[in-house]
């Protein structure tokens, strides 16, 4: 364990069980990626007790179906393939959303002049920074941890931090809407969109509404037991996006068009996005 670190709790938890994912699929030969910072992590955290926790959720969660770490190896490639997309594209200003210990900065194949900007709360980025540090691995990109509250006035941490909100912006909103309120959600989405310059792209991931019921039970009561719970889900993603100007694409996590030959576990259920942005949003970002 990195000296004087702790390992943060609650939803940062659950981030811990995905990276543990990604490990699991970066070791199988026929892997979607390669993550070698989810490996530095837990070779980091191998001697606190967050370790046993977390190999104890992963166990339980992957004992109860074989497809259940599928989803998190398709939806990590899914994002990954759109993120490159929009660079390729000429992007080169990428903002990630309560970011956690995504190893994205360090692995994929960033052009020269991308600055990265990676959001989270102050203890989960102080963590990540120190882990990057730790790791020893070089980032693809420019890289800039932005400690924000997203529920509070996270655009002007952002802009302070060197944001151009002249420039297209890829957005990857992954693993949070869940844990928002609806109206935390909508609140997100303006403020992002005020943000976005025309050409920007989004990339995006919330929970089908069934798992607010009593299909989703089985999968909510896992979170629990991680300290986390979900606020929020909705089966209109294509149009709450056009209605901030978002032209988008939605699939949902099981569609093996999106699975690389992968078969999905139906819970937890979620669709993916991804959007591009055809004009600016009229409204303001709220502060």
């Amino acid at each position: 364990m990195i000296d004087g670190l702790k390992v943060p709790e609650g939803v940062g938890q659950t981030a811990l069980v995905v990276a543990w994912m990604r490990q699991m699929e970066s070791q199988r030969p026929d892997a979607l990626f390669q993550d070698p910072f989810a490996e530095g992590l837990l070779n980091a955290i191998a001697e606190d007790q967050s370790f046993t926790e977390v190999s104890n959720m992963v166990t339980r969660a992957s004992s109860s179906t074989r497809e259940y770490p599928a989803y998190f190896a398709v939806r990590t490639r899914f994002f990954d393939d759109e993120l490159l997309g929009a660079m390729r594209a000429g992007v080169r200003q990428v903002v990630t959303l309560a970011a956690g210990v995504d190893g994205r900065t360090v692995r994929l194949d960033c052009p020269p002049g991308t600055q990265w900007y990676e959001l989270d709360l102050p203890d989960m980025t102080a963590f990540k920074d120190a882990l990057i540090a730790h790791s020893g691995l070089a980032t693809t990109c420019e890289r800039r941890g932005v400690a924000a509250d997203l529920t509070a006035n996270w655009p002007d941490a952002l802009r302070e931090a060197g944001f151009d909100s002249d420039q297209p912006t890829a957005w990857l909103v992954e693993g949070l809407l869940m844990y928002l309120s609806d109206e935390a959600g909508d609140a997100l989405l303006s403020e992002l969109s005020a943000l976005s310059a025309p050409g920007s792209r989004i990339m995006l991931e919330q929970l089908e509404a069934a798992m607010l019921g009593e299909e989703g039970k089985p999968s909510r009561d896992r979170l629990a037991s991680q300290g986390a719970r979900w606020l929020s889900a909705r089966d209109d993603l294509q149009s709450w996006l056009a209605g901030h100007g978002w032209h988008a694409e939605v699939y949902s996590g099981a569609d093996p068009r999106i699975g690389h030959g992968r078969t999905v576990s139906r819970l937890p259920a979620c669709w993916v996005a991804t959007g591009t942005l055809t004009e600016r949003a009229d409204a303001a970002p709220a502060g």
